[in-house]
């Protein structure tokens, strides 16, 4: 199936209300003087029910738990954060394989799908667009790209928000220090006063958050075949604003905030590698052999 327009800011839609719904379902967790309100702390004890909340239920209390159970082993809620972080990437690394080879799938055949739609460029009628729409889909078909699978990267988004919420939640966490670092601190406050550590703490969000967005076109000129697109432009300009923006959450949140995007950002680094190696290079001999047939067909 081939996503028009339309359909295309629906699912916009549909994702920006599922954030709205998130953050409108998320209670405040401290109160004016920052402090966790009891109600609101998750602790060992706390009950798994639903009671609290379909978010809470499905994201929020498993992580929480999760964290309150590796620091119950080796006393630091810091290697929970860590612990946890790299758990859950390895519960989603099936979905994130897929989506990262279906979307490199589809970036391949863009060439062939251009070809397509200048073949019916000037034809609005309905059967026009039914036929170039198959076309299209024969096309992915052939391919085994699944026109759905980059939306998988959409999980990155509620676990986020969910993490960002467990680690406030946690009481214990705000009384725990790592490398001189509170974890249920601001570093935004501390890097005002100067304080190394916190200072070290935001560049190394910095520095991972970045090589992880270019990691994929340090890759991509692995092969002799690579060009510069416009795109490619495009993307290192939307790479720049949105490590801007995860430092300047980092800086905002608390600071096991930070543990989390450090890890993740290990993680998606050693990931896209090992994704580029083992996969995205089959992937494209598989292309390389279907568009070949597909054209001679032609």
């Amino acid at each position: 199936m081939v996503l028009d327009n339309k359909t295309k800011k629906i699912l916009k839609v549909f994702c920006l209300v599922f954030l709205v719904a998130i953050l409108t379902g998320c209670a405040q967790n401290l109160d004016a003087n920052g402090k966790l309100i009891a109600s609101r702390a998750i602790t060992s004890s706390t009950p798994w029910s639903f009671d609290a909340g379909w978010f809470d239920f499905i994201f929020v209390i498993p992580l929480a738990k999760g964290i309150l159970f590796i620091n119950d082993y080796v006393g630091n809620v810091a290697f929970g954060v860590i612990g946890v972080t790299i758990i859950v990437n390895i519960i989603t690394l099936p979905i994130m394989i897929k989506s990262t080879v279906s979307t490199q799938k589809m970036q391949l055949l863009q060439p062939e799908m251009e070809k397509i739609q200048r073949k019916y460029k000037g034809r609005k009628d309905q059967a026009s667009q039914m036929r170039q729409n198959a076309e299209i889909q024969n096309l992915y078909k052939k391919n085994n790209v699944s026109m759905f699978g980059s939306f998988a990267t959409f999980l990155t988004l509620p676990i986020m928000f969910a993490m960002w919420q467990a680690v406030q939640r946690i009481d214990i966490l705000y009384s725990t220090y790592i490398f001189g670092i509170n974890l249920g601190a601001k570093p935004i406050s501390h890097i005002m006063d100067l304080d190394i550590a916190y200072i070290v703490l935001l560049v190394l969000v910095a520095g991972t958050q970045f090589f992880a967005m270019q990691i994929t076109q340090i890759m991509a000129k692995r092969s002799p075949k690579y060009r510069p697109s416009q795109q490619m432009k495009s993307m290192n300009t939307m790479n720049n604003v949105m490590t801007i923006f995860i430092v300047y959450l980092a800086a905002t949140m608390p600071a096991a905030m930070s543990l989390y995007w450090i890890t993740t950002n290990v993680i998606n680094i050693i990931r896209t590698v090992y994704i580029q190696l083992f996969h995205i290079e089959k992937a494209k001999k598989e292309v390389e052999s279907t568009t070949t047939n597909f054209l001679n067909k032609k």
